[in-house]
């Protein structure tokens, strides 16, 4: 059934978003409020004309009404207006119907605005009747008693108490205003706003909020009292049990903290507050001040939602006063400029500044400062900081004395200082200095395998070069031997046959026959011989020249250990002297043996090439290299060889190598082409 229901969606789904384009466009609000919940996924059509009624020009949050209903559009950022809208706009709006958050929005893709209009009337709610989640996207009237103000987020805003329930209300202002008009704190006022709404992931509403026009939606609803003289109250004075309703009072004290755009905090008579105010106050640390308003009922200690604060003079700047973690709160560190020692745990940046988590004779704590950041610390560094102390409690009876815990709000990066550096033997080193040592361990076994594996590869080529020069050398040693035993007595006895041939001069035609098959026959197995003594001396080199010969016989010589091996030929190859590509085959071989087995070289290249009257070989490898110039150590062969045999065939070899740079072997010497005796066919 479930899988049935999932299949009916779908192509519920489907079948919506192909009918969407060819469906009529939603032409009132109230049809979009009414979409069901898959109908919201739809992007369905809108074409509305509607009012403004609200427009936060930093948020791009704009709502609108159509006579019957209010809706949000939100807005991008590409389609904000230089001037922002007014409430009153007539707005010609297409675009899309979107899910929402909690009712269903439009998604614009065209505002296009078309004079003015009236506004829609401002329904009367009780503050009961404003929570109705229904309510959202409304415009609403309400009466309350504004308690006090602050600025956050390019908004004033204003909390207001209707009927019990605290409500606050948005105001779009990139500025704070200087002063508040009618000294609106502590006056009855009515509100008209639009019902705006807290709500959570679950489209559920956890609060409500008014969002209103300008300072001027908010009106005085009670004639305005005299006001005699205003009492003077200590700070300890404030909301006792003989305290009339809404007295207006005046309190004196030292500033120890400003927090802007949220009010100041004073060191007065009987203990420390806090003023709450958004106006902008000219006043800093130390200065003396007078802050007239209406006390108002916060946690641990009453605050003062002020109308007006003006500097009566300076004083010195309040020292701190020392606070002890592990004791009992009292109401006099709550919202006092305290200094504590901590031990440093962690820090935290966020969008409102830094966090630095301590702990103190077992209470963990933070302190925070705003809009500002912190330099790096080490855990375990013992700091003592200074700063403005508020408690928090999750015991529903908030006294101090019920305080689980506390935050320091620092002033600014001054306010914490390093007593001494943490140990350098930490839990995070530790754990890196073993994951190291567990690395190096590994690695240490990894070059020993490595090393192991070649040693092994090293002596197998040791050995199979050891057997092929072996091999080599005894071919060498056979050809030589053939060339100097039988070829020799084979010449001697033609040289015979010629001899006897010219001395009868065909004077006995009986021997003339036999005696030019014998020569025949003695010519065949000097070609025979001639051709046994080429395969032994090197078969690729005699039957594929030099460039073959070269990257045959060599690459096994250099891959083997691990490098890239790569020939390159130019000019026009051609055969030469057996002995010049047998000297400069051997020259090459040994500069590549040195590079493969000696200079733990990765690419090794040759480059062969032929001129008019020069052949000349270079090998060029990216090993270790050697200083030249270091004599040769004795019993050390190899590059004397390469120079007597260079000397063999009148060539010239150069050697160019620094440590670490690589090293180039290059020998040139004069072509001598390949003569091939011609068979002489006469007698």
């Amino acid at each position: 059934m479930a899988r049935m229901n999932l299949w009916r969606r779908i192509a519920f789904i489907l079948a919506g978003s192909v009918c969407a384009h060819a469906a009529e466009p939603l032409a009132s609000v109230r049809a979009i409020r009414s979409l069901s919940a898959e109908e919201r996924e739809l992007s369905l059509p809108v074409r509305l004309d509607v009012v403004v009624t609200f427009y936060h020009e930093a948020w791009g949050v704009l709502f609108v009404h159509d006579g019957g209903d209010g809706i949000c559009v939100g807005v991008p950022e590409a389609m904000r207006p230089q001037v922002p809208f007014k409430p009153g706009t007539k707005l010609h709006v297409e675009g899309a119907a979107g899910a929402g958050e909690f009712l269903p929005v439009v998604l614009p893709s065209k505002l296009e605005s078309r004079g003015t209009a009236e506004l829609p009337e401002y329904q009367r709610v009780s503050a009961e009747e404003l929570f109705v989640p229904a309510m959202d996207c409304h415009p609403v009237e309400v009466r309350g008693i504004v308690r006090g103000t602050s600025f956050s987020d390019e908004s004033l805003v204003v909390d207001l108490q209707a009927d019990g329930w605290m409500l606050k209300t948005v105001v779009s202002q990139r500025e704070t205003l200087a002063q508040l008009p009618w000294q609106l704190v502590g006056r009855r006022v009515r509100v008209r706003g639009i019902a705006g709404t807290h709500f959570n992931d679950q489209r559920q509403m956890s609060g409500r909020l008014l969002y209103v026009a300008d300072v001027e939606s908010l009106v005085l609803d009670e004639e305005s009292k005299p006001v005699g003289d205003v009492p003077l109250a200590r700070v300890d004075g404030l909301l006792r049990v003989d305290s009339p309703l809404r007295q207006r009072v005046r309190v004196r004290g030292v500033v120890t903290h400003v927090s802007d755009g949220s009010g100041i905090y004073l060191r007065g008579e009987g203990g420390s507050m806090f003023v709450q105010t958004a106006q902008q106050v000219a006043v800093r640390r130390g200065d003396e001040v007078e802050a007239e308003g209406y006390p108002l009922i916060t946690p641990f200690r009453p605050s003062l939602s002020a109308i007006d604060v003006k500097k009566t003079g300076e004083a010195e700047t309040p020292r701190p006063i020392a606070m002890h973690a592990a004791q009992t709160r009292n109401s006099r560190e709550q919202c006092e400029l305290v200094t504590l020692d901590g031990d440093f745990v962690e820090m935290m940046h966020g969008r409102e500044g830094a966090s630095v988590v301590c702990r103190s004779e077992g209470q963990v704590f933070e302190a925070v400062l705003a809009n500002g950041r912190l330099p790096e610390m080490d855990a375990g560094m013992k700091l003592r900081l200074a700063g403005v102390c508020e408690f928090s409690t999750t015991h529903p009876l908030v006294i101090p004395r019920n305080a689980t815990g506390f935050r320091i709000y620092l002033r600014d990066a001054d306010d914490v200082t390093v007593l001494a550096r943490g140990p350098w033997w930490t839990e995070s080193r530790a754990r890196w200095m073993l994951g190291g040592l567990l690395l190096l361990a590994m690695a240490v076994g990894a070059w020993a395998l490595t090393l192991q594996m070649v040693v092994r590869s090293q002596s197998s080529v040791i050995r199979q070069q050891a057997e092929q020069q072996a091999k080599l050398e005894e071919r060498q040693r056979i050809a030589s031997d053939l060339h100097d035993t039988l070829e020799q007595e084979l010449v001697g006895v033609n040289m015979l046959l010629d001899t006897t041939a010219i001395r009868l001069n065909g004077s006995h035609a009986q021997a003339d026959e036999p005696l030019s098959l014998a020569r025949k026959l003695l010519r065949r197995a000097r070609e025979e011989s001639r051709s046994t003594i080429r395969e032994l001396r090197s078969v690729t080199l005699e039957q594929r020249g030099l460039p073959a010969a070269l990257d045959e016989l060599l690459r096994p010589l250099a891959t083997a250990g691990g490098a890239k091996f790569e020939v390159k030929v130019s000019g026009s190859p051609e055969r030469l002297a057996g002995t010049l590509e047998t000297h400069l085959l051997r020259i090459a071989q040994e500069a590549v043996a040195n590079a493969a087995q000696h200079a733990a070289a990765r690419h090794i290249t040759i480059s062969l090439g032929y001129a008019d009257d020069t052949v000349g070989v270079e090998v060029r490898d990216d090993g270790h290299g050697f200083d030249v110039s270091t004599p040769v150590q004795a019993g050390h062969f190899g590059l004397g060889g390469m120079k007597e045999r260079a000397d063999k065939i009148g060539g010239q070899l150069r050697i160019k190598s620094m440590p670490g740079a690589g090293t180039v072997v290059t020998v040139s010497a004069p072509a001598q082409p390949l003569k091939r005796p011609a068979i002489s066919t006469t007698p």
